[in-house]
Order: C-alpha cells, then sequence, then structure tokens
C-alpha cells in the first residue's frame, strides 16, 4: 500500500514542480497528514524528493512550514521513459 500512495504522490509532485507543503497536499489527496508524513520520509529515503524549509507566514506561531518537491535530476529528464527509468532505479521495482 506505501508504494501505491508513493506513487500518488509522486504524479502530484510532477503536477506541481514548485513543491507543495503537506497540508496542500492532504487538501489535494484526501490522505490523512500521518499517512503522507510516512510517504514523504519513504520517498525522501529514496532519493526522489526534497524537503526545503520556508519561513511561515507569522500567523500565531508558525514558524516554519516544509515544501515537498521532486528532485532536480527527475524534473530535468529529457522524456517520459527517462522519467521512468531513473524512477525505476531508485525505487527498484524491477531488476
Amino acid at each position: 500500500m506505501e508504494r501505491k500512495i508513493s506513487l500518488k504522490l509522486l504524479t502530484l509532485m510532477v503536477l506541481n514542480l514548485n513543491g507543495l507543503t503537506y497540508k496542500e497536499i492532504s487538501r489535494k489527496t484526501n490522505f490523512h497528514m500521518n499517512t503522507i508524513s510516512r510517504a514523504i520520509s519513504y520517498l525522501y529515503n529514496k532519493d526522489l524528493i526534497e524537503i526545503m524549509p520556508k519561513k511561515g507566514n507569522g500567523g500565531r506561531g508558525k514558524k516554519w512550514i516544509n515544501v515537498v518537491k521532486l528532485k532536480a535530476d527527475l524534473t530535468e529528464s529529457k522524456n517520459v521513459v527517462d522519467f521512468f527509468d531513473l524512477l525505476n532505479k531508485k525505487l527498484r521495482l524491477i531488476d
């Protein structure tokens, strides 16, 4: 199940190259924040995404917000085949 959720998140990341916050991901996928956090950790450990802290809007104690986006090597793929080939290598889906 983790892989299925992770692939959905990767698809969402491809459609939002500037990155998304955990809350935005939750709103767009209807996944619980804990589910998103686990999937993001999995993708981060597979070196597919980067997590960048950004300063919050200053509203009542909001200090930092994590923004998640695809790693540059995935976004710079020349075509869809290269993208999925790199994805396959990193996730080790097929040997």
